[in-house]
């Protein structure tokens, strides 16, 4: 990161635009971000909204906005998470024209009860694909142990009779609330000419009745940010069709002690204390390879979006009850503390680093992940300083309050 420069650019649309300048790239990379996701269900808002939202902002009346974007030359996408919705294009010119066709994608909504119902069918055909995946369904069963009731149980997507209860009304509501200043971000990264994306954000603040509606958008609706903490369920074996047993193991973090700033904290203390005792160099991974239990299906995930934040570890196995049992005696008997010495400390923490520092050569990474920081408060050049911080005694207090077995659960999937 040496070579990059954090420009602010603009606040003329109530939000901010900046830039990551790195003038060795030759593309430009772009993201307009929205703090709402398929957490932020509601009375009114069937799970799956945002997804749907998502993909229904790029039709336009006579247009689509992926045609655009092709017409300029970007190769354009979207995504939607549990707390964000995104939309993003990369390109090597007419960074402009993309730019244009960006904000017109988020501030001109379109739609019509031809194009709903269009959209129900894509997407519960969506549905359907992935109900068909053991991965899917291993994962799907997990968080529902974990967070029996909450909105995080239910599939980004959502279920084919929730999509069937959204309207073009739905959708119009939806947007009015959740797309305002207050909720987006707009990072743009790599061969970045911040002047010409001044002098465009002026031309269509004056110019583009669309965006000075949605840039004149007073006030934050409610977004969901503390979990449903019921009762963890510990364990739950189904059978689907696959080719071998699959193991999952989901830990719940508590996470009530932490603030929006803090969280971008435990996301590094959680990533570095699995690293330590599940990653490739621990003792206890290659003792389960070496018997047999565990094969390179294994690995583990860390979650942490606003106050939610979970672990899970996962992989295919012959032996799913002893693989779990095993598990179960390192993280709650102790067994797992060998590895928290100051000297696979510093080989992690350097790793990290590292790893870290590698993957802002990737342009979708570094303004993703830029925009999703700056919704906690803490800026992307923070963070290589964040984790040359953490001490090995910060995750040994984190594993003693973290490793509990009333956060637990197992999910074991077995060919039928």
């Amino acid at each position: 990161m040496d070579n990059l420069e954090v420009i602010e650019i603009s606040w003329q649309l109530n939000f901010p635009i900046r830039a990551l300048v790195n003038t060795q790239f030759n593309q430009t990379y772009a993201i307009a971000m929205v703090d709402f996701g398929s957490l932020d269900t509601f009375a009114d808002i069937p799970a799956g909204a945002a997804h749907f939202l998502e993909h229904k902002l790029f039709a336009k009346p006579g247009y689509d906005s992926s045609q655009r974007f092709a017409q300029f030359g970007a190769d354009a996408n979207a995504f939607t998470s549990y707390t964000k919705t995104a939309f993003l294009f990369k390109t090597i010119g007419h960074v402009s024209e993309n730019l244009t066709t960006l904000l017109d994608l988020i501030s001109h909504p379109y739609f019509t009860p031809q194009n709903v119902a269009r959209e129900q069918e894509i997407i519960a055909q969506e549905i359907q694909m992935y109900a068909d995946m053991p991965d899917w369904i291993l994962e799907q069963t997990t968080l529902n142990n974990l967070f029996p009731d909450d909105p995080i149980a239910q599939d980004i997507a959502g279920s084919i009779s929730s999509i069937k209860q959204i309207t073009p009304a739905t959708l119009q509501t939806i947007y009015r609330k959740y797309y305002n200043p207050a909720n987006l971000r707009l990072y743009l990264a790599g061969n970045v000419d911040v002047k010409q994306v001044q002098d465009c954000i002026l031309n269509l603040a004056q110019q583009n009745t669309s965006l000075q509606q949605l840039v004149q958008r007073q006030g934050i609706s409610p977004i969901r940010m503390q979990p449903q903490l019921n009762a963890v369920k510990n364990q739950q074996i189904i059978h689907f069709k696959a080719q071998r047993p699959h193991l999952m193991i989901g830990l719940r973090v508590d996470t009530a002690d932490f603030d929006l700033t803090t969280m971008i904290l435990l996301q590094n203390h959680l990533d570095l204390l699995l690293e330590l005792i599940f990653g490739d160099m621990s003792e206890f991974h290659q003792n389960l390879s070496n018997d047999g239990l565990l094969d390179d299906s294994f690995g583990y995930n860390v979650i942490v979006e606003r106050q939610y934040a979970f672990i899970l570890i996962s992989g295919e196995t012959q032996h799913p009850q002893e693989l779990a049992a095993q598990i179960e005696e390192y993280l709650f008997h102790d067994g797992f503390r060998q590895e928290l010495t100051a000297d696979n400390m510093a080989i992690i923490r350097r790793d990290s680093i590292g790893s870290y520092l590698f993957a802002q050569d990737y342009l979708e990474n570094l303004a993703t992940e830029a925009a999703e920081l700056d919704f906690y408060g803490v800026e992307i050049n923070q963070v290589p300083q964040l984790l040359s911080q953490v001490q090995v005694q910060d995750l040994i207090s984190l594993a003693t309050k973290v490793l509990q077995p009333h956060n637990f659960t197992k999910t074991i999937l077995y060919p039928e």
